[in-house]
């Protein structure tokens, strides 16, 4: 009867600190809640024009290959903005000697339900070519649908790619049989506006 009454008792003591009757001195820990780490802060967006306001000023100026009748050409090329600064504007002009025939009109807009800009223009044909506009590194890929004056469609991706602050070159593309040929490639360096010599 002694052994079964000590060990009841032992039992007893086991059950102490089940029963809320821990030593106080000896909380149990209980786990903190960890703050959730704070997010870097995002990048500011490139403002919308970023990419091509550094085209504008001065007149581009590329060699074309010489006509049939072997007098060398150039084309002219003149970037400006907008009066209220909400789109980059183009023209550009076939220089053939002392003639000057104007060659495309055209302007750059930022879409912003697309978050790219976009481009449209027509020649003197009477086409339209219009498309989105994208940045890879120094290059600027145009993704164009040119409607022609006939009537037909033509796939058209074009290339402008930066060289340095005065030079860039244009290759233009057409996608035929599901390969895109290069049809043309013109390098344009700046002339300084009139006033930048003074």
């Amino acid at each position: 009867m002694k052994t079964s009454t000590l060990g009841l008792a032992f039992l007893a003591l086991a059950a102490l600190p089940a029963a809320g009757l821990a030593d106080p001195a000896s909380p149990v820990p209980t786990a903190q809640p960890t703050a959730a780490p704070t997010p870097p802060p995002a990048a500011p967006a490139a403002p919308p024009y970023s990419a091509i306001e550094s085209l504008v000023g001065g007149t581009w100026s590329g060699a074309l290959p010489a006509g049939a009748d072997g007098v060398a050409r150039k084309i002219d090329l003149h970037f400006a903005w907008t009066e209220n600064k909400q789109g980059i504007r183009f023209a550009s002009t076939i220089v053939k000697g002392t003639r000057r025939v104007p060659y495309v009109s055209g302007m750059y807009a930022w879409n912003a339900a697309k978050k790219k800009l976009e481009m449209f223009y027509t020649d003197s044909s009477g086409s339209l070519t219009e498309g989105t506009v994208s940045q890879e590194g120094n290059a600027l890929i145009h993704e164009l649908t040119e409607t022609n004056g006939d009537g037909t469609v033509d796939t058209v991706r074009v290339k402008l790619t930066k060289v340095g602050d005065d030079t860039f070159t244009n290759e233009i593309f057409i996608l035929s049989d599901g390969n895109y040929g290069k049809i043309a490639e013109v390098k344009y360096e700046r002339e300084p506006p009139p006033d930048a010599a003074k």
